[in-house]
């Protein structure tokens, strides 16, 4: 038999390596943290609740938007009215400046 430490279907019968306490806590935290992880990504309620707050989420997000275009139309309107009321004073300020035709006379020729 070869001094190879080989067995007879081929594979190495190595004896386990030995890890310190510390790494072994890191495994048994990381694998803890990935059975968690698994639960909650499978637990029907953990998905419930995600769902639940994807919809607040999205309905907040409308009603923000809806005030949004409210407050924006509510500005415009505010606008428009401002702007016809100063167009209009101004209008009225230009007439009174100015010269009815008939008050002028035609000039006369010599």
């Amino acid at each position: 038999m070869p001094d190879d430490h080989k067995s007879i279907d081929g594979a190495d019968h190595e004896p386990p390596k030995r890890i310190s306490q510390k790494e072994f806590a890191k495994k048994m935290r990381r694998e803890a943290y990935l059975r968690a992880k698994e639960y909650r990504r499978t637990d029907p309620r953990q998905i419930a609740m995600k769902e639940k707050l994807k919809q607040q989420r999205r309905n907040a997000y409308q009603k923000a938007k809806e005030r949004g275009k409210i407050i924006k139309a509510e500005r415009k309107k505010a606008a428009d009215k401002k702007a016809a009321d100063d167009g209009a004073a101004e209008g009225q300020a230009l007439l009174s400046t100015m010269m009815r035709a008939s008050a002028i006379k035609p000039a006369v020729k010599r």
